[in-house]
């Protein structure tokens, strides 16, 4: 068998940086800093990488070419990184420790919590002492110290779901890469900007693209309108770079959010322009919609989950539906690839080659059946009925499937389910089949499916795709993505815990928000014991032809301009956000197109490249300034 290219010494400097970022990005968060891990762009992994292999690289190459990081180390360590920052904060540490410590504290005889909720609670799964969850939220008294006893039994139970659902998702996405790479031949828009920090000459110090004007140019753009917020925040005279807005139209019953991120600038551009058309598009044409339904008074008042709060529930169900269809559809055209994989667990030596994968296509495969046989029997413990346990699973996959295929592989700078899978249960089945047991356990799983923009997944799929750089076995890849997932693990558990207990939970807003996203909305929800949405159904199914019928015209007419996904993901909080941007670099990359050709869309790419790294790396640098001083600091960049 040929050596791996990944040394240990890449393996170990990753493990570092891992800890340091579950470390340091809970600190970060509070702190108003850094935000690491808020969206899959990974701008604490793009951050840390840029440092690593300009500075740090540069500098040992400059003592020695043969001291520095070897291209398979670099390639090692942002993966592991992109893992890494997928769990220390909203990817899932404050989400949940703040949803199982929740309902405890926050229980009074008016929203009847005790009532609601105890009796369903296992004894494992959350804390039971309720003085250290008291502590927990406002602060240990002088002289006493943290309660780590009381954690241990459910976080052990908590991170062995997560570690096993994460090697689940690790192998899904072995499974998928060759059809998603290969067959499908997806483009993998944000590996171009560490594979551009990673290409250099044998004689060089460091990458060509740190030598290119251009990138400076790109990068000086954020550097300088972000510094005016950050030098506003310590000089009110300074004036701000606000590039936010709102527009209202048909009787203010229609409200257009306005916001320009130039990392997503850089990021769309490397996008199809049908795909960042369609965005811009059909997220508009869905608030349009939404304005008609409220302005005729047809609108759904179904009340969904703190997800869903952007929209009416009509058009999330058609979302949802949309989604189902695109992700389904996708499954569909991989059946010759996965034949082949299935034909792997039979016959090992037999069929495609995966001595190249990051795992073995029997390991992987049988690494999913059997992470996803105990996730099944972990969430059936906690109270998850056993006749809803496979629609949620299915669901979820669907989902986190989803995901990693918009963000990773169609280059969208974040995304996320339209509908989280407990509330798509909730509403399409109704409550009968759950009961409160039922409702309580499905709330829990808000902890690892609400905020599924960062799922490992994602981090995975675009990690498989820049290590296609380094050829030969990638065992110790998946060695490393999984120390890299429990290094962080481990590390925010604690930072998180030791903020709290330090601080108050109660004091530190977003660490005291994370958890109130489901019970307000799962008490209700058993008091009235809601049966199933028929008329989101309806939409679910509306959703399902127009995305069906796009897939059709998509593949029928070559001059086709609406892209499935653009439909998928029209609705939400998360596209509010990312329209405006997307429509900007539509726009810029038509116009280099039709007037400049390839040759200029080729030359202008670094500039882009830059608008992203310099927008990663000033707010790095100003949150690093505040942690000095010792201030709270003001987020820059919410990429």
């Amino acid at each position: 068998m040929p050596k791996s290219l990944f040394s240990i010494r890449g393996l170990l400097t990753g493990i570092v940086l891992s800890l340091a970022v579950g470390l340091l990005a809970p600190y970060g968060v509070v702190f108003n800093y850094y935000w690491v891990g808020f969206n899959p762009s990974s701008p604490g992994a793009l951050f840390l990488f840029f440092v690593l292999t300009f500075a740090v690289n540069g500098f040992v190459a400059l003592l020695g070419r043969h001291f520095a990081l070897s291209k398979a180390d670099l390639v090692l360590i942002y993966c592991m990184l992109m893992m890494a920052v997928t769990v220390p904060t909203w990817g899932l540490m404050f989400f949940l420790i703040g949803t199982i410590v929740y309902p405890f504290y926050y229980a009074t005889p008016e929203n009847n919590y005790a009532e609601l909720f105890y009796d369903f609670i296992p004894s494992w799964i959350a804390p039971q002492d309720f003085e250290a969850i008291k502590n927990y939220y406002e602060g240990l008294p002088k002289g006493e110290s943290i309660p780590w006893g009381v954690w241990v039994e459910p976080m052990a139970y908590w991170l062995a779901l997560i570690v096993a659902m994460s090697f689940m998702l690790i192998c899904m996405s072995a499974i998928l890469h060759r059809q998603w790479s290969v067959h499908e031949r997806l483009t993998y828009p944000m590996v171009q900007l560490p594979q551009n920090m990673i290409e250099k000459d044998a004689n060089a110090y460091v990458a060509p693209f740190f030598k290119d004007q251009r990138m400076w140019l790109g990068f000086a753009v954020p550097c300088i309108l972000l510094s005016l917020n950050a030098l506003n925040h310590y000089f009110p005279i300074v004036p701000e770079y606000n590039p936010r807005g709102r527009f209202s139209f048909l009787n203010h019953t229609l409200h257009l959010p306005v916001a320009l991120n130039l990392a997503w600038v850089g990021f769309f551009y490397l996008v199809n322009l049908e795909i960042t058309f369609s965005i811009w598009f059909f997220y508009v044409f869905s608030k349009v919609e939404e304005g008609v339904f409220k302005t005729l008074g047809i609108a759904s008042t179904e009340r969904l989950s703190a997800y869903e709060y952007s929209q009416p529930a009509d058009l999330t169900h058609q979302a949802t539906g949309a989604v189902i269809v695109l992700v389904l559809f996708g499954l569909w055209t991989a059946r010759p690839h996965l034949k082949e994989v299935w034909r792997k667990l039979w016959d090992p030596r037999g069929g495609v080659d995966d001595s190249e994968e990051v795992l073995r296509y029997r390991t992987a495969l049988l690494g999913f059946l059997g992470s996803l046989l105990f996730v099944a029997v972990w969430l059936w413990r906690s109270g998850v009925p056993i006749a809803v346990l496979p629609v949620l699973l299915v669901v979820s996959l669907l989902f986190f499937i989803l995901v990693a295929r918009v963000v990773a592989t169609g280059g969208v700078a974040t995304a996320r389910s339209p509908i989280v899978p407990a509330y798509f249960i909730i509403s399409g089945l109704g409550t009968s089949v759950l009961g409160a047991k039922g409702l309580v356990a499905l709330n829990f799983t808000f902890i690892w499916q609400g905020e599924s923009r960062t799922s490992p997944m994602v981090a995975c799929a675009n990690g498989l795709k820049l290590a296609e750089l380094i050829p030969g076995p990638k065992t110790r890849l998946f060695w490393g993505l999984m120390l890299a997932l429990v290094c962080s693990l481990l590390a925010a558990a604690y930072m998180t815990l030791k903020l709290a207990y330090t601080h108050g939970a109660i004091n530190l807003s977003l660490i005291n928000w994370a958890g109130a996203h489901g019970w307000p909305y799962i008490g209700p929800t058993i008091l009235n014991m809601p049966e199933a949405d028929m008329r989101g159904w309806l939409f679910k199914g509306i959703g399902a032809a127009v995305e069906g019928f796009l897939m059709w015209a998509q593949h029928r007419w070559f001059w086709w301009p609406f892209h499935p996904i653009g439909f998928a993901i029209a609705v939400g909080w998360l596209t509010s956000q990312i329209w405006f941007s997307a429509m900007i670099a539509w726009l810029l990359k038509l116009i280099i197109l039709r007037f400049g050709g390839v040759r200029l869309f080729q030359n202008a790419k670094p500039f882009f490249l830059g608008l992203i790294l310099g927008e990663v790396s000033v707010s790095g640098i100003w949150g690093a300034i505040y942690a000095l001083t010792a201030e709270k600091g003001r987020v820059l960049t919410h990429m």
